[in-house]
């Protein structure tokens, strides 16, 4: 009794409850607007012909008849797909990929399977713009709850169903982009690598090259210096060159990778200043001279020379450690 008096309470707070729009139904609320006035087939042919003048609300209307109607007949499994197309089209995307999934789950080998998976490749992208989900996952209240995660799992879906499709690489681009955007930087350098295994010469594999590095990037200037960034990073932009020498972010690329180095060779240079600072001019004198050997293109590497040759002058007048 309690879960039926919270029912009717819901209801009553919807801003869209009216009750003359609804009718009580073998023991239940049910919207006027849903219950079937004519045949099954009239429903779904009032369904096509919405979608073919691409009125939304309308189709939205016959195609929830016919799937709450008529659940078991062939007709309302292909209305989830229509249904997913209206909600997609009133930018509800989390109604729409509902939609979407209860079709391809209906059958083995869907009619609208492709057009199904680019719709939910799309809602994915939305998300991945700022598209947020309703509160509480329900459709009456404001969609104000951020949706990475399911934009991900959409992408997930897409991989799984398109392995070596065009769309698959697409999805495995954009799901290393929001892993990037949400601080998940090896599972995003994951995507990006089985996006270059399985794609390796399509037009995203340049731009994933340059994702990971960018990404190493990152993570050595937000973390401690790992080595093994800059000799990955090292790695995938040697593989850009062999794969892409002409594209214009292979030299992107390369300016990234010097970047890298000037954080690795500024750490060795400060280490020897504060060497420097505390009187230790031969250890200093060491971490200067690794400065110029490991990293001889950057700018630490020059300022570390110029030490170099002041500690010298020192060490040769005899004030050492």
């Amino acid at each position: 009794m309690k879960v039926i008096h919270f029912f009717i309470l819901s209801l009553l707070l919807c801003p869209s409850f009216s009750m003359a729009t609804y009718t009580l139904k073998e023991g239940k609320f049910v919207n006027q607007k849903s219950v079937a006035t004519l045949s099954v087939q009239e429903h779904y042919s009032a369904a096509l012909e919405a979608y073919q003048k691409k009125d939304w609300k309308v189709l939205i209307n016959q195609a929830t008849i016919v799937i709450k109607n008529f659940p078991s007949t062939p007709f309302a499994h292909e209305a989830h797909f229509y249904l997913g197309v209206s909600y997609f089209h009133f930018h509800d995307y989390q109604m729409a990929n509902r939609e979407f999934s209860s079709y391809l789950k209906k059958q083995t080998t869907p009619k609208f399977f492709e057009e199904a998976i680019q719709y939910k490749f799309a809602i994915a992208e939305r998300y991945k713009k700022g598209a947020k989900k309703h509160l509480l996952g329900w459709r009456s209240l404001p969609q104000w709850v951020p949706a990475d995660e399911e934009a991900i799992a959409i992408y997930d879906e897409v991989i799984a169903a398109l392995p070596h499709h065009d769309l698959g690489a697409q999805a495995l681009f954009g799901k290393g982009q929001l892993l990037v955007r949400d601080d998940d930087y090896k599972a995003s350098i994951e995507a990006f690598q089985t996006l270059l295994r399985r794609f390796p010469k399509h037009p995203l594999a340049p731009e994933a090259y340059l994702s990971i590095v960018e990404v190493y990037l990152t993570e050595c200037q937000a973390e401690f210096l790992d080595p093994d960034f800059l000799d990955l990073a090292e790695i995938h932009v040697r593989k850009f060159g062999q794969d892409f020498s002409r594209d214009d972010r292979f030299q992107k690329a390369q300016e990234k990778l010097l970047a890298m180095k000037e954080v690795y060779a500024k750490n060795l240079f400060e280490t020897g200043q504060f060497y420097e600072r505390t009187k230790k001019l031969h250890a200093s004198h060491l971490y200067y001279t690794k400065t110029v050997a490991k990293y001889p293109e950057t700018k630490a590497a020059e300022s570390s020379r110029k030490r170099l040759n002041r500690l010298e002058e020192i060490m040769k007048s005899g004030h050492s450690n």
